[in-house]
């Protein structure tokens, strides 16, 4: 039976009100957990919508705990502009590379034009991922993040 009205949650955003209800929900599932000596794979009705949101409370902790949105945001710029250099060293160091073949330079530029590819496509993701997190949830869960921790790392007993 879940502990408030499911639909007042939503995995979209976190808020003041949702944590305290997602912490007590996750103490509740730990308690269970215990009891079973394992997790249910089917979540009690209701409990999907819980679930979500903790799982929304649970990304925007672990970007809190590592500095932020503003300090991932430049990791990660920073990230894939040392990768980008890197790369296209490579690809300079193939186009100078006399003892390479035309074809094997061909199949070696495509491996690196590949990786520059991925590269871009998992920052494009990440950066999303941090845009997708507001402001206020990034606040709201500083504010809570003490209770959070605590919920996380505390021992359960039957």
């Amino acid at each position: 039976m879940p502990l408030h009205n499911p639909s007042t949650l939503t995995a979209a955003t976190i808020n003041s009100v949702s944590i305290p209800i997602l912490l007590e929900w996750w103490q509740q599932r730990k308690r269970i957990a215990t009891v079973r000596s394992h997790l249910s794979a089917t979540l009690p009705k209701g409990d999907e919508t819980y679930l979500k949101a903790y799982y929304r409370l649970m990304e925007v902790y672990s970007v809190v705990k590592s500095g932020g949105v503003q300090a991932q945001t430049e990791a990660v710029q920073a990230f894939a502009k040392r990768e980008s250099v890197l790369l296209n060293q490579r690809l300079n160091e193939i186009e100078a590379a006399e003892e390479l073949a035309e074809a094997a330079k061909k199949q070696e530029r495509e491996k690196v034009h590949q990786e520059i590819q991925e590269l871009r496509s998992a920052n494009n993701w990440r950066l999303q991922a941090l845009t997708n997190i507001a402001p206020d949830e990034e606040a709201t869960v500083k504010q809570y993040l003490t209770d959070i921790e605590r919920t996380l790392t505390q021992a359960q007993y039957v």
